[in-house]
């Protein structure tokens, strides 16, 4: 069914325009949404990955120190003595009183316990606590202290004259010179310490700190010290080993792994509180839209009416028209088509009338004709002018590196657009290579090297367009990191009817690369160059990536010689 034959021209007109202005707005919002939604979650992670950083810094900074208190107490020579059983009551007590001065001094240290196989017998000095050396082997914390001699254990229920309280313990064992089991000295921290450098951090943000088992050992929220419910959630955080967080239940988490102990602190966020500021815009957006929308509608009524009224009196006396007779229901005051259209009707000039209508129909459709091919035509010119002005604003302010950097992001464009060619030159390819380079070069600065070796008169043969960026975007990106230095070599040899590239890096090698090539860009673009390879050439090319003795990942790409972008059809199989 044809609507424009049903229906009224003004309906037709009124709903047509309502529709797409609805279309739009909606439109407009939704995506305006969801990248609004996704930036902010996107800069909230990367500011929480920022700041937990430091915290963890912070925090293995402070545990260290404990460590290192364990170490000078461990060295005393009265304490020496003392777990070797042959002194007197009174330097026990001047241990007990050393310790204990401690304990006092270091407000995160919450209490100290000796295993000794000779303890004081009047055990009874808070915060100094001495245990027969034999009952260790019934704790649960003994073997894997044990097998490391000196580690943080975790989460512990210690009794106290105020009654059992949870501490988190660091033991070291002291062994005789012969390796035997001599003492274990354990030094409790006060988790409410801990949660104290917590908050000093944040006193908004829902923190939680982890141990290498996933146990909750601290947290600024409401969990419980010594829970387990994030350990599935340690799990996906330490897998995913790209971005370093999750999303849980409606909540993202951030970890940040302490360098020395494998614990781990994470900042908690409500996914709701994140994307707050995008429903607030979203919202706004549609208050304003239908505001406009509303205004539109009545503009559009009026400008439909106006239209349409003209016509619906030409029908109208079109219908009552009879042979002979000479009434005139038109009005004359019209100037423009409309006087034009009553006048052929006036002198019944059918023909005429039929002519007219005809051509305003086809101005119509040439004008909308122009207009989308000048349209076309403005896009890549309106970007390319966009990155002018930007280029010339970061001259006046003198960004230079970054004028540098737009005035080469400039040049990637025109070769990447290319005319809408799939098809270029081996020496725009090469151009387009050298300005990514030169790009990664500024940010990376002395840390990053590179060289091309093209002989000359090989760079007019013809390639698919966008084939070495992917190679060489995966050394930079993957193949360096965690590296200082990089560097990266292409070169173009002769070999009769094929090109053969080669594109070698310094980096980790291939298999590190690849793990999770289909969670990566250089996966996705290197895939990419594949299928295009089979695409063009078939059997005819080839590509081969390894791993060089030397370190790093070799790349060998095998392409015929073409010479007419037009003939490159007659290599696919």
């Amino acid at each position: 069914m044809n609507v424009f034959k049903k229906y009224k021209i003004k309906h037709i007109f009124f709903g047509a325009f309502s529709i797409f202005m609805t279309v739009v707005f909606l439109v407009i919002t939704l995506v305006t949404y969801h990248i609004s939604a996704n930036e902010m979650v996107k800069t909230t992670t990367e500011y929480q990955q920022r700041s937990l950083q430091l915290l963890s810094a912070d925090l293995n900074s402070r545990l260290k120190s404990i460590e290192d208190y364990s170490i000078v107490l461990a060295r005393q020579q009265n304490f020496r003595e003392v777990i070797r059983g042959n002194v007197e009551h009174s330097q026990q007590q001047s241990l007990t009183n050393d310790f204990s001065n401690i304990v006092y001094s270091v407000p995160a240290l919450h209490s100290i316990e000796v295993y000794t196989w000779y303890p004081p017998l009047d055990n009874i000095n808070y915060p100094v606590r001495y245990n027969i050396l034999s009952m260790v082997r019934e704790k649960e914390w003994f073997p894997n202290l044990d097998s490391v001699l000196y580690e943080w254990i975790g989460e512990r229920k210690v009794d106290t004259i105020a009654g059992e309280q949870t501490v988190i313990s660091y033991g070291r064992i002291i062994n005789t010179t012969r390796g035997n089991l001599q003492a274990i000295l354990i030094l409790n921290l006060d988790p409410v310490i801990l949660q104290g450098w917590l908050f000093q951090y944040s006193t908004s943000a829902d923190l939680v700190l982890l141990d290498s088992e996933g146990i909750i050992l601290s947290s600024t929220g409401s969990q419980e010290i010594g829970d387990d419910y994030y350990q599935d959630i340690l799990e996906l955080v330490r897998n995913n080993e790209t971005n370093n967080y999750v999303e849980d239940e409606g909540d993202l988490i951030v970890a940040s792994t302490l360098p020395t102990n494998d614990w781990v602190v994470m900042e908690i966020t409500p996914y709701e509180d994140i994307i707050e500021g995008s429903r607030l815009m979203a919202v706004t957006l549609i208050i304003i839209g239908l505001i406009a929308f509303m205004f539109a509608l009545i503009v559009n009524y009026l400008l439909t009416k106006r239209f349409t009224d003209p016509i619906l009196q030409l029908v109208h006396a079109m219908k009552n028209y009879r042979l002979n007779d000479k009434k005139d229901t038109l009005p004359s005051d019209y100037k423009n088509e409309f006087g034009q259209l009553f006048k052929g009707y006036r002198d019944l000039i059918t023909r005429s009338e039929s002519l007219h209508n005809s051509l305003m129909e086809q101005s119509k459709r040439k004008r909308e004709a122009e207009i989308k091919a000048l349209q076309a035509n403005i896009n890549p010119h309106f970007l390319y002018n966009t990155l002018d002005q930007l280029n010339w604003s970061a001259i006046e302010h003198g960004y230079q590196d970054m004028s540098h950097m737009l005035e080469l992001l400039g040049k990637m464009l025109r070769i990447g657009l290319s005319k809408g060619e799939s098809i270029i030159t081996l020496g725009d390819e090469i151009k387009y290579l050298h300005y990514y380079l030169q790009l990664q070069k500024i940010e990376k600065g002395e840390f990053f090297e590179y060289e091309i070796d093209v002989p000359e008169h090989l760079l007019i043969f013809y390639i698919p367009k966008l084939t070495f960026q992917p190679f060489v975007e995966n050394s930079i990106i993957h193949g360096f990191r965690g590296r200082r230095k990089g560097k990266v070599q292409l070169k173009v040899r002769d070999e009769k009817e094929h090109l053969l590239i080669e594109i070698n890096d310094n980096g980790v090698g291939f298999q590190s690369l690849t793990k999770n090539s289909s969670q990566d860009t250089g996966g996705y673009g290197i895939t990419n160059v594949i299928e295009r390879f089979n695409a063009y050439f078939g059997n005819h090319a080839s590509i081969n990536i390894t791993n060089r003795e030397e370190g790093g990942t070799a790349v060998l790409l095998r392409i015929p010689k073409v010479l007419d972008r037009e003939n490159i059809e007659k290599y696919t199989d």
